[in-house]
């Protein structure tokens, strides 16, 4: 999906930004001390050598004192400057007498050159700092290629787990589409069938009411399955979207009286309704939304059970769950149609060749709702040789403990 891939590089460049941003600053603080540091060594040495400039003397040191009178320059370690700067030895010292203190680069090399005047004499310390200069140079590419490499690895990871932080938005996104799409499918069939009763009412203006009594008999009949498909949706979105009032149930008695309301239905039909119900389920939830659980299992269990069918409703405590499972004999559902079985407006093959036209496969996805907004879970599978089971846990109340004491005796 073009949109859900859009947010995910919007998600990447924004964690990129940041840590662009954080990294910069890191680095940027260790660069700045290594730099401070150097600054500091180097003003440390160059005060020595003009402390001792006595102890200035050897190859490796590469700090030298010297003094300028004219044209003469009077230098401890002469030999050695020479033989290491060759040609650019006078440069070097002019240079360095200009800059008196401060930096300067001649000929590709870096130098640092500090001045202390004493009795009108002004000393002059020199130290060649190409190798240092070298290593910081060195040491920033290696931070920026570390840095560049760290921001787009960071980009990467970020694009990459964007998928799982996003998956919700595009579940929304997917599930959006999908109902559009088939509330759409759902409301064209009545609403095409509602025209049609119209324009043939139109075509015969002379008929009375009575004459037309079956064409609005099945308006009637389309306006009220879409007025039922309506305010199943919008149970749907509320149950989603707003959190249930909840108060402390007895779930057993729920599930007895939803059962109770159901046993004309199931003799009407020829359906044995088994109930086994343990006493004193306790629950925190919303009556009316528990009600309209137990009763969308029971239909659905009552509808798909065939002829003379069995419904089985079972109420139990496992561990610190409510567990309510309803088994009906008939056709065993597939595992396929067992993993669809709760989506929005999805219907088995069984319901689709079923004469019931009022369904339209939001039943199962109201109980899932109902059962997630209860912190609960629900669950199909088929049952060999007997048939199909729904299977619901939901927490059981806790209990709070007394916190009064029995009174100590006087």
């Amino acid at each position: 999906m073009e949109l859900i891939k859009k947010l995910r590089i919007k998600f990447a460049l924004h964690a990129m930004i940041i840590a662009a941003i954080f990294l910069l600053v890191v680095f940027g603080t260790i660069y700045g001390i290594l730099w401070s540091n150097d600054l500091s060594n180097e003003s440390r040495i160059l005060d020595d050598a003009l402390a001792r400039p006595q102890m200035m003397g050897g190859k490796e040191d590469l700090v030298f004192v010297f003094t300028v009178d004219g044209t003469e320059v009077t230098m401890p370690n002469k030999a050695i400057f020479l033989e290491r700067y060759g040609e650019d030895s006078n440069g070097i010292i002019w240079y360095a007498s200009k800059t008196e203190n401060g930096r300067f680069v001649y000929n590709g090399r870096h130098f640092a050159v500090k001045t202390k005047t004493a009795s009108g004499v002004t000393v002059y310390a020199l130290h060649d700092r190409t190798s240092r200069y070298d290593q910081l140079i060195t040491v920033l590419i290696e931070t920026l290629v570390i840095y560049c490499a760290a921001v787009a690895l960071i980009f990467l990871i970020a694009y990459l787990f964007s998928a799982k932080s996003l998956k919700p938005v595009a579940d929304t996104y997917v599930k959006q589409r999908d109902l559009i799409a088939n509330a759409s499918h759902e409301l064209k069939t009545p609403l095409t069938v509602i025209a049609t009763n119209l324009s043939v009412i139109k075509s015969e203006p002379e008929t009375t009411v009575q004459d037309n009594e079956k064409w609005l008999e099945s308006i009637d009949k389309q306006i009220a399955r879409m007025q039922d498909l309506i305010q199943n949706m919008l149970e749907l979105s509320k149950l989603e979207q707003t959190e249930l009032p909840k108060t402390s149930l007895n779930f057993s008695e729920i599930v007895d009286g939803v059962c109770l309301e159901f046993e004309a239905v199931c003799f009407e039909k020829g359906v044995n309704l088994v109930v086994d119900t343990q006493p004193e389920v306790k629950v925190l939830g919303d009556k009316n939304s528990l009600e309209r659980l137990v009763a969308i299992l029971i239909d659905n269990a009552i509808k798909y059970s065939g002829e003379n069918g069995k419904v089985g409703c079972k109420l139990s405590l496992d561990g610190k769950k409510a567990t309510l499972s309803v088994l009906n004999t008939g056709e065993v559902i597939s595992e396929e149609e067992a993993n669809h079985v709760f989506d929005r407006f999805y219907r088995t093959d069984g319901a689709r060749q079923s004469n019931d036209g009022n369904s339209f496969g939001l039943g199962l996805s109201i109980a899932a709702a109902i059962v997630r907004a209860h912190g609960g879970t629900i669950s199909c599978k088929g049952v060999e040789n007997k048939g199909t089971a729904f299977t619901v846990s939901l927490p059981l109340l806790k209990e709070k403990k007394s916190a009064q004491q029995p009174a100590a005796e006087a």
